[in-house]
């Protein structure tokens, strides 16, 4: 398994960014804060404590420590005259910095230790005096309750800031998503719709696609239109050769058989042209009932087909575009296949499946992703090489795709899933 050490959308790597400038920010502010706030407080302390550790001394030397002691008691201190036990607090910042600077600033004979003392945090200052004695000072709740509101408001804004830069972010976003969305109907030709919102460049992206899209369908309808107009044009000609043919009384019944086979096939060559080139997209959906399109392509196959349809099978789509695709795989399953020939229509999950299978020699796994391809014939018994890239074009038009399979014990299954247009 491959681990992401980035996040694979843009908007989560935008938020990993903020979220790491913030903690950055949030490391300075406290590296700043112990230079700029702690280390003079620190300093400040220490000279007064020097100044009271002086004053505390000179009575020492001339009053002795028993006199000194009571005065310190009556003064409210505690006082010891052992070593206290040592405490250093996990989170106490303030305290460290000034047991830490306390070693050089304080004079010799003199000592800092770090304890706990009724819940607050205290610190030790022993005396250079005769005998030892240990005064103890507490920090006042007052700092502890400052520090916490701190730290509050330092988390506060930060989530402030985090949340109304992701929500930027998002803005960013969404215009880069709605365009991935539209991106294989801006391939296909299709306008892009709702892309004129969001950052310039991206506003400048969709406009490039716009016109880009515009491109694609006018070369469409053009290639459409030449087809059109190049089947128009031999039709003609074709059906007065078939017309002629028939006043031919002493022509071969074989040879005329052949020549009307011969035009029937350039003519569905023309009708697949044409429909591969239109490809339905231009047709509307609506509502429609598969069950009725698989009875209309049975009625123009040949007869024999086992057919298995339900009652009804409603779904949205493009009506002539799906008639078009299960006549293909009628006529495929007819002219490659061999009986017997049986078509079968069901519901599976959120999708109808079209099953049109056969008895004949099937298709090899390089053939089978071969004959999706435009112009490539699945065997040598003609036709134009577009009918499968015609229903694979009609399936992803509907959500679906077209699945060859291999039937048992010989023959193909192709599988027409259908989820709606």
């Amino acid at each position: 398994m491959k681990w992401r050490l980035l996040p694979s959308s843009v908007f989560g790597q935008l938020a990993l960014v903020i979220a790491l400038v913030l903690l950055g920010s949030g490391l300075l502010a406290l590296l700043l804060g112990r230079e700029l706030a702690m280390r003079p407080a620190s300093e400040q302390l220490l000279q007064a404590m020097d100044g009271f550790a002086s004053v505390v001394e000179e009575l020492d030397q001339s009053e002795g420590s028993t006199k000194v002691v009571q005065q310190l008691r009556a003064a409210g201190l505690e006082v010891r005259q052992t070593p206290p036990p040592e405490r250093r607090p996990r989170i106490a910042p303030f305290l460290r910095e000034l047991r830490e600077r306390s070693v050089t600033q304080l004079g010799p004979g003199r000592e800092i230790r770090l304890g706990r003392q009724q819940g607050r945090n205290v610190f030790w200052l022993k005396l250079a005096t005769r005998e030892p004695i240990w005064v103890s000072f507490a920090l006042e709740r007052r700092g502890q309750g400052v520090r916490r509101f701190s730290l509050l408001m330092l988390a506060g804004c930060v989530l402030l800031v985090w949340l109304a830069a992701a929500y930027f972010a998002r803005r960013l976003v969404l215009p880069l998503r709605r365009l991935a969305q539209a991106a294989p109907g801006i391939v296909r030709g299709d306008p892009p719709q709702g892309l004129d919102s969001g950052p310039r460049e991206v506003v400048e992206l969709a406009q490039a696609l716009t016109r880009s899209s515009n491109d694609v369908r006018t070369a469409a309808e053009e290639r459409a239109f030449m087809l059109a107009g190049i089947s128009h044009d031999l039709r003609t000609p074709l059906t007065r050769v078939q017309f002629a043919l028939e006043l031919l009384p002493q022509t071969d019944p074989d040879l005329r058989a052949g020549i009307d086979r011969d035009i029937g096939e350039i003519d569905a060559i023309l009708t697949q042209f044409i429909a591969y080139a239109r490809d339905g997209r231009d047709e509307p959906s609506e509502a429609l009932d598969l069950t009725e399109i698989c009875r209309n392509a049975l009625a123009a196959a040949d007869p024999g087909w086992r057919v298995s349809l339900p009652d009804s099978a409603l779904m949205h789509g493009k009506p002539m575009a799906l008639l078009r695709a299960v006549e293909n795989l009628l006529v495929n399953a007819q002219r490659h296949g061999a009986f017997p020939f049986a078509l079968k229509l069901e519901r599976q999950g959120d999708a109808w499946e079209i099953e049109v299978s056969d008895q004949g020699q099937g298709l090899s796994a390089e053939a089978v992703e071969r004959v999706r391809q435009p112009f490539v014939h699945a065997g040598e018994t003609g036709g134009s090489g577009l009918g499968l890239a015609i229903v694979e074009r009609v399936a992803h038009q509907h959500r679906g795709e077209l699945r060859l399979i291999a039937n048992a014990p010989q023959g193909l299954r192709a599988m027409l899933v259908l989820r709606g247009a």
